[in-house]
């Protein structure tokens, strides 16, 4: 006798997190990302600039200081630019067995759980065509879902239906 998990894995349009009663997109983390990229940038020019300003001194005991000060502001510079990109997009998992809602961020150690939540736990479920837009506690938006397969549509949305949420 085996077990297999059966979950619809689909992208998400929108996370909201339950700030205020009016959902709002702050630009705070792009400045943030954007300023890391900025400062990456200027920190990788700055540390090839090093060498190719003009009226430089070439001797050997600032050549070493050179290249130290280069290389560590190289460094800094590359981690901030790293640090600076997008983070990749959470997506939706609904565990049909287990009657669980999670929404994973897959990078580089592996899968990230940002939230799970239980059909019991929704506060509702609206079904316009093929799109399933769930809402968790506090009326906040937590996924929409675009449902393909027949099969995994109706398992979901009998789960939903027993739980009183559709």
């Amino acid at each position: 006798m085996t077990a297999t998990a059966d979950y619809i894995v689909a992208e998400a349009t929108e996370i909201h997190t339950p700030i205020a009663p009016v959902q709002t997109l702050g630009g705070g983390r792009l400045m943030i990302r954007g300023s890391q990229s900025l400062l990456g940038a200027a920190l990788m020019l700055s540390a090839a600039g090093l060498w190719i300003a003009p009226g430089s001194d070439w001797s050997a005991d600032v050549l070493l200081i050179k290249l130290v000060i280069s290389l560590v502001i190289g460094f800094c510079g590359l981690a901030l630019l790293q640090q600076g990109k997008t983070p990749a997009s959470p997506e939706v998992e609904i565990d049909t067995i287990r009657h669980e809602i999670r929404i994973v961020r897959r990078g580089l150690h592996g899968r990230e759980v940002l939230s799970h939540t239980k059909y019991d736990d929704l506060e509702r479920a609206e079904l316009n065509g093929a799109h399933l837009i769930l809402w968790g506690a506090g009326d906040t938006m937590l996924a929409e879902v675009a449902l393909t397969d027949p099969k995994m549509r109706r398992a979901l949305l009998s789960g939903l239906s027993n739980a009183g949420k559709l």
